[in-house]
């Protein structure tokens, strides 16, 4: 079992978002990301993985296969890796997202003999 603080992991930076690992196990990920206004996440994708998004604080504008969703704090998202995903700080303060990534297992296929 591991606890951890997300006020122990709050970093902001003026380059650039901020990730800060908190548990990688079982071939999946948990993490924060920490936007000051006007930061991006780029445009990207997880395949082979599931990823769900909560928005811990602050507010901003998701982008998912292209289109614009204003979220806010407490808002939940969950999507499969193969959507092209990415987040933008479109508000005047800081946003903290909490991100958990899990490796979908590959299906396996009988062969014929």
């Amino acid at each position: 079992m591991s606890i951890t603080s997300l006020q122990e992991v709050k970093a902001y930076s003026t380059e650039r978002f901020t990730k800060r690992v908190l548990f990688q196990q079982g071939g999946g990920v948990t993490f924060m990301l920490h936007f000051l206004p006007g930061q991006q996440l780029p445009v990207h994708k997880h395949p082979g993985a599931d990823l769900t998004l909560l928005v811990v604080e602050g507010k901003g504008t998701l982008i998912l296969d292209g289109i614009e969703h204003e979220i806010q704090a407490e808002d939940v998202l969950s999507c499969g890796g193969e959507t092209e995903f990415a987040f933008h700080n479109t508000s005047d303060a800081e946003v903290r997202l909490f991100v958990v990534l899990n490796k979908v297992p590959e299906a396996s296929y009988a062969k014929d003999i």
